[in-house]
């Protein structure tokens, strides 16, 4: 099993240090999982990069389905891919492209959809199903340009609190498994993100309890599809009950700027201090684990460190 920190190409490499590998050693990581971007990222990501973490847009169902956002093209490619399914296509087209100079073990992709008009709802406006159908759909779409009709390193579908992925049980990766048309694809197992799905999760050891009795329950045929975690953990279940909801008034953009910080009470990505969340990782078995926990002030090597601490 091979421990990676979740960082990005926007980062002040000077987080790492003058000599990054050294950095990322000390702490006991072994490399990098890049959250990439639309541009082939620096050669110096070559030398401590293990994975990627492929670019996403928060409402991309919204250009799939034709029913776009008047934004211009900056805007609309960050929150939709674009305006259309060819923009769509493209877009997610480059971000592997640029992402592959890497050699990456995998690429992640969020298999889900936040609806713009709906972020500050407590309910997911669209339906799950018809999201996990147009992922895979969009995706064998873009896999199929490449040589072979594969991807030029695996694909890894995360699941998310929104519509979509959200793996509670077997349903929603036998959906995905039956839509998909390409070999080059697994799962990316995201303990916080699951967390903020569950009523009643108030701390850290709820959330263990409550992702164990699911992880569980789940068939051999999910539980051989996950070749990575994301590990931390989000007890925002006091907030998830009581925040007001809202949807836009005029101004769309001030009405997503509000949502994001709504979104960061939600997804909390603490990192846990209880030793009892490796029983997460030994139900599953992935090969990576990456610490993600930019939501906590303490400091990413610090939290990374920490959460680190405890595996053997």
């Amino acid at each position: 099993m091979r421990h990676l920190l979740s960082y990005t190409v926007y980062e002040d490499r000077s987080v790492l240090g003058d000599d990054a590998r050294s950095t990322l050693d000390s702490v006991g990581a072994d490399g990098l999982e890049l959250l990439t971007s639309y541009d082939v990222p620096d050669p110096w990501y070559r030398w401590v990069t293990e994975s990627v973490h492929l670019p996403y847009a928060t409402d991309w169902m919204a250009a799939w389905e034709g029913r776009p956002y008047e934004m211009d093209d900056d805007y609309s490619r960050f929150y939709m891919f674009g305006r259309s399914r060819e923009d769509v296509v493209a877009n997610v087209t480059r971000a592997i492209e640029c992402a592959s100079v890497l050699d990456p073990a995998y690429g992640v992709f969020h298999a889900g959809d936040g609806e713009l008009d709906g972020l500050i709802l407590r309910e997911p406006t669209l339906d799950g199903g018809r999201v996990i159908d147009c992922t895979a759909e969009m995706m064998n779409e873009v896999v199929s340009g490449f040589p072979g009709g594969e991807p030029p390193f695996p694909i890894l579908f995360e699941n998310l609190w929104w519509a979509g992925l959200r793996l509670l049980d077997d349903t929603d990766f036998r959906r995905l498994e039956s839509r998909l048309e390409f070999d080059g694809w697994g799962i990316c197992l995201d303990t916080g993100h699951m967390m903020n799905c569950l009523p009643g999760v108030d701390t850290e050891q709820d959330g263990i309890a409550a992702l164990e009795r699911i992880f569980s329950g789940y068939c051999s045929d999910l539980v051989d599809r996950v070749t990575t975690m994301h590990l931390h953990w989000s007890a925002s279940w006091p907030y998830r009950s009581t925040f007001e909801e809202r949807r836009p008034g005029g101004d769309l953009m001030a009405y997503i700027s509000d949502a994001f910080g709504h979104i960061s009470s939600i997804d909390q990505h603490m990192p846990f201090s209880d030793p009892a969340c490796l029983r997460l990782v030994e139900l599953l078995e992935p090969d990576f684990v990456t610490h993600e926990m930019p939501g906590s002030k303490v400091g990413m090597l610090e939290d990374f460190r920490q959460q680190r601490s405890l595996f053997p």
